[in-house]
């Protein structure tokens, strides 16, 4: 399956589309800017929470998150970086299910999701014509669908995090 994540500009609650590039938009997430810890939601198109995640008090440290799935899949994800001197690639595991998510962040950002095996699970990459953090998603899992969006917009939110600040 085949999406794109695309921020809405000047959302109050920082909604992101989730489009199907068949379908037209399937999940929207929404974090709410004065929660603490800062919460995010995933919707389908009909407005019902399928899930939602967590930051910890660890976040600047480790952007660790905390997941939970309706139907009672749960699991939490933290990163590290590959060589401890850069932030271009990070490493964050998916701790329950034992998957590991690749970033890089360059010129044009990407991630792959793998399985304990070496699977590829998903991939996205930045769209880089496109204004925003807007990413191609591909999930390679198709029974694990709303896991891989979730870990996705999480991958998208640590790459974004970890950039450094204009001087």
């Amino acid at each position: 399956m085949k999406f794109r994540m695309s921020a809405t500009l000047a959302s109050v609650h920082c909604e992101v589309n989730v489009t199907d590039l068949e379908k037209g938009t399937m999940f929207i997430a929404r974090t709410d800017p004065l929660s603490a810890p800062r919460c995010t939601h995933l919707y389908d198109i009909e407005g019902v929470e399928l899930a939602h995640y967590a930051t910890t008090r660890t976040d600047e440290k480790d952007r660790a998150h905390t997941v939970s799935i309706d139907g009672g899949i749960s699991f939490t994800t933290k990163r590290s970086f590959r060589v401890p001197s850069s932030t271009c690639e990070a490493v964050i595991k998916v701790g329950q299910m034992g998957w590991t998510v690749l970033t890089q962040r360059a010129w044009s950002s990407r991630f792959e999701v793998h399985a304990e095996d070496g699977k590829v699970l998903a991939r996205a990459k930045q769209v880089p014509a496109l204004r925003g953090d807007v990413y191609d998603l591909e999930v390679l899992d198709e029974d694990h669908v709303i896991e891989m969006v979730l870990i996705a917009l999480i991958a998208r939110s640590v790459i974004r995090d970890d950039a450094p600040s204009p001087v």
